[in-house]
């Protein structure tokens, strides 16, 4: 589910190195002057605010939603890696039983059990060696990871905080003002019919930051007017509080059952409205009979397996009275080595004014909004 985010950030913080042995070149994905420059959070795009969430908190201080690209397709990974856990889980199984009856002297055949317990240890040792140091960075898309991404939007601070794996950029922190929605306006496209969830950038442009940020926050839509009304219900909060808004209904943290059902099943009645015969309708009604259960179960399966940790104290605490405002995400909070790889990587986000057609050069203070 994690794997829109880990390719974001992979690409943000890629070596040189990494990039050349797989022949990678810089995308160079400019940006028009007048598109960087705007402040998305002062226009109105919608006439109906909706909260569509999913929603973790609403209070006078901070809105919480979820976050994350592809939960939709959440529990697919999740079968794929209990499947490969079989093999050390089997084999440890194998080699402590044939160990057992060994040392109790429980069988005859002496030569027999020591070759299957020597084997299926063998097997045990490669395979969990395996899953450590290299399945690892598969499977913790799915499992053994956080919960949920989650993105707080503190209208006290005006600030954004994402919570995020630490392979997919970690907790970062924005100004609410360099946050320039995706999917629609200026910066964006039209994503009708796409199901994906509402995009946000943070562009280095805004923030200084040598490479853009992104996001996806809320629910897959295919509806391009459901990411315009959440916007603009997300925009209103920040910028005139929740009065005069619908209250969102909130979530919970914790795994429940039916959390996968509805991301699953939109698209396959998507897809069942759009079958291009009735026959073809006909036939897909078993095929989602056997995979709504088969994702939804491996949804569930994930979420508890996962943990969701706590916002740091200075996120939990701001905008109280008294309390000091989160230091925004700058350069200098990663290793020296990503660093360095996130400064190659600020080719990609280029600036080229429209009047001139020139790039402009904004890696100074001066330029930011």
């Amino acid at each position: 589910m994690y794997v829109g985010e880990f390719l974001l950030w992979f690409g943000n913080a890629m070596k040189s190195e990494t990039r050349k042995k797989l022949k990678m070149g810089y995308i160079h994905a400019d940006m028009t002057l007048k598109e960087v420059q705007k402040d998305y959070t002062q226009e109105s795009v919608s006439n109906n605010p909706r909260p569509l969430g999913p929603y973790y908190a609403y209070n006078d201080r901070y809105l919480e939603i979820r976050g994350g690209m592809f939960e939709n397709f959440r529990g697919i990974l999740t079968w794929i890696s209990l499947l490969i856990f079989m093999i050390p889980v089997s084999s440890a199984y194998n080699s402590i039983y044939c160990f057992i009856l060994l040392y109790n002297h429980k069988t005859d055949k002496i030569a027999g059990y020591t070759t299957a317990f020597i084997f299926f240890t063998f097997i045990f040792l490669v395979s969990i060696y395996l899953c450590i140091r290299y399945f690892r960075y598969i499977y913790r898309f799915e499992l053994f990871t956080i919960r949920h991404i989650r993105v707080r939007f503190n209208r006290v601070t005006r600030q954004v905080y994402i919570q995020r794996p630490k392979y997919c950029g970690g907790t970062v922190v924005f100004k609410w003002e360099h946050i320039m929605p995706s999917n629609f306006g200026e910066s964006g496209s039209d994503m009708n019919g796409t199901n994906m969830v509402n995009l946000m950038t943070f562009h280095p442009y805004k923030t200084g930051f040598p490479v853009a940020h992104s996001v996806g926050i809320g629910k897959n839509t295919y509806n391009a007017q459901d990411y315009k009304d959440e916007w603009e219900f997300i925009r209103r909060y920040m910028e005139h509080g929740p009065d005069n808004l619908p209250k969102p209904r909130l979530g919970t943290h914790l795994p429940m059952p039916f959390h996968g059902l509805e991301g699953h099943i939109k698209p396959m009645i998507h897809a069942a409205k759009n079958a291009p015969t009735f026959w073809m309708y006909i036939l897909l009604i078993p095929v989602f009979l056997i995979l709504l259960p088969f994702y939804t179960v491996g949804y569930f399966i994930s979420e508890c397996l996962c943990w969701q940790p706590r916002w740091p104290k200075v996120i939990r605490q701001a905008g109280k009275k008294g309390k000091p405002i989160p230091k925004e995400t700058t350069l200098s909070d990663y290793s020296p080595k990503v660093q360095q790889a996130i400064l190659e990587s600020r080719l990609e986000w280029g600036v080229r004014d429209e009047k001139t057609g020139k790039w402009v050069d904004y890696n100074n203070d001066h330029h930011r909004v």
